[in-house]
This record gives C-alpha cells, structure tokens and sequence, in this order.
C-alpha cells in the first residue's frame, strides 16, 4: 500500500477565532487508483487522542467544500483532530456545484462510486490514519448517505466510540425515493407515474447485469447497493453507541419509515442505539422560516456525546423518541 502526503495548507475559517491547519495525502486501492484524504487539526494544540470522521452525503463535490462540515459538524467535539476522506475519483479541485446531475462529474466518480466502496476506502485511510497518529478514540458522523456509510462502518470496525448517523432515511431506500417523489408534487397522476416508474427502474436494476448506466449522477454500482441495504439489518449488527437524528420536515427520506425502523430496533432491545427528532427541521436542519438551525443540533450532538465518552460506563437504555421542536 503505497501512502503519501501531498501539501500542507492553511484554512482559516470565516468567523471563527480558530485557524485549522489542513494536511493533504493519499493512499492506494487494491486497483492502483488513489484515496484522497485530509486531516484538520488546529494550530494551537498538539496533536490529540481523537479522531473525528465526518462522512459527506451522496452529491458529485470534494468533501474540502462542503461549507457545513467546517462552520458547524466539526464542532460536535471541538477539540478533535478531524478527517475528511474523498470519493472515488474525486479530489479538491473539483470545484463546488448544487447541481445533482452536474456535467462536469468525474466518470470515475460515476462508475465506481457506491455505499461499499466508501465503506472499503474508509477502513483503508484509518488503517494508515491510526496507525501513524494512534488515535485511540474514534467518533463517526455522517449525514444523508453518509449516515448510512457511518452505519456501514461501525459495523465492521470494532473500536469506534460513538457514531452519529442524521437523516439518512428508514429500512429501505425504496421508501425514502418513493416519499421524495411525493414530495415533490402535488398532482396525484404525475406522482403516480413517478413512482411506478421508479419500480420499473428498481426492478430493472436488481434484475440486470452491471452496466455502464448512469442516472441521477450515479451508476449501477451506487444504484444497487442503495436499493438492496437494509438498514434495519445493518442497525441491528450495531454494539456501540449510535445516535440516529430525523428531521420532521425532511422531503429527501420519510421520517415515518425512520420512526417504524427505530421502534422495531426498540422492540429488539438495542439500548446502545438512541433516537431524536426535531419535527420542525428539513433535511439540511432547516426550520419553516429558511433559518437554519444546525447549530443547536450540533451543540445537541456534543452534549450526547460528552454522555458516552466522558462516562464510558453509562447506561444507555432503549430509546423510541426524544422530540425536540
């Protein structure tokens, strides 16, 4: 496994007091291809015993401009060293778009991109991470699809502390699609013919062989793993402490289908997973009036956090719902 550092550069945060300094590497795939990879820590501190993973969610960008991650999520532990992992043919020259099918996306992006893959370059950057730095503390957080790789990943690492996954839907994705078409419209004829076309696409890609398709700015890859994850499944293979956090409002996932997932992991018994929802938030934690309100779920996040990591020995039992409006 080749590893490397490329560059070292300074970000220095629009109203924050605090300068991070931004390290640049890569390291290989089993194919060759790079894993491009960024570690902040701030410039008044030595390195510390914690690592923060913060997992973007599924548009074509370079995590580096994901304005969320530093003016909010890297502060549900300020003092953390975070690390930021791009995506399969991405790097931070690719420069920043709301476009969903954008033009511009990466071909490499597009056909090699998925849930698996993500998960696999994850395990390959904290091997070299933890290895060279001996992080012995780990917080996973992830938003949208990232929630559902930071799902992934705490069940195939062992030594993760916490994980926060936010508004990364219910059981099947299926659902979360099928309530985002209704969302999106309110004439009963068009939503019907989107959602019987949509099970004409699923049933096509469960039932084909790979190609070189792409739709929505993801290929067939992303497309079958997305549709075929069980999240309820995943949830259950989940031993250590997980917060999963619903906005109400939310029109890309149902918040119904994540409370029916959260009750049955209730009725499971799975009292190391705890549950919140804030009824008056969008996807992105924004409320009815355009505000965003961010961070008090990211100050909501680090209060939970200090309960598990400060008292290791907490006992957690099952959470159905903790509203917050």
């Amino acid at each position: 496994m080749n590893f490397r550092s490329i560059t070292l550069v300074l970000l220095f945060l629009t109203g924050s007091v605090n300068a991070q300094s931004v390290s640049t590497y890569t390291t290989s795939r089993p194919d060759g291809s790079d894993i491009t990879y960024y570690l902040l820590h701030k410039l008044d501190t030595s390195p510390n015993n914690t690592l923060l993973l913060i997992l973007q969610g599924s548009d074509c960008n370079s995590v580096l401009h994901i304005e969320s991650i530093f003016k909010d999520y890297k502060n549900v532990w300020p003092e953390a060293d975070v690390l930021l992992i791009e995506k399969y043919g991405i790097d931070g020259g690719l420069s920043f778009s709301s476009d969903a099918e954008r033009k511009d996306c990466p071909a490499k992006y597009i056909h090699n991109d998925s849930p698996e893959q993500r998960v696999a370059d994850v395990k390959t950057v904290l091997d070299v991470v933890r290895k060279g730095r001996k992080y012995p503390n780990l917080i996973v957080l992830g938003g949208s699809e990232g929630a559902v790789i930071a799902n992934l990943v705490t069940t195939r690492i062992d030594d993760i502390n916490a994980t926060i996954s936010f508004n990364g839907g219910g059981r099947k994705f299926i659902d979360d699609v099928i309530h985002n078409i209704k969302s999106a419209s309110v004439n009963n004829d068009e939503i019907e013919e989107s959602i019987k076309g949509f099970r004409g696409f699923l049933n096509h890609i469960i039932n084909s062989k790979p190609s070189e398709l792409e739709v929505s700015g993801h290929g067939y890859n992303w497309w079958y793993q997305m549709l075929t994850i069980d999240q309820l499944e995943v949830l259950q293979g989940v031993n250590t402490p997980l917060l999963v956090i619903q906005g109400g409002r939310d029109l890309s996932v149902s918040p119904q289908k994540v409370d029916e997932m959260m009750r049955a992991l209730v009725k499971k018994g799975k009292g190391n997973i705890e549950y919140r929802t804030y009824k008056e938030l969008d996807h992105g934690f924004v409320n009815i009036h355009g505000e965003s309100n961010r961070e008090l779920v990211v100050n909501d996040i680090n209060v939970w956090l200090n309960s598990k990591l400060r008292n290791p020995n907490n006992s957690m039992q099952p959470t159905a719902e903790a509203s917050v409006d």
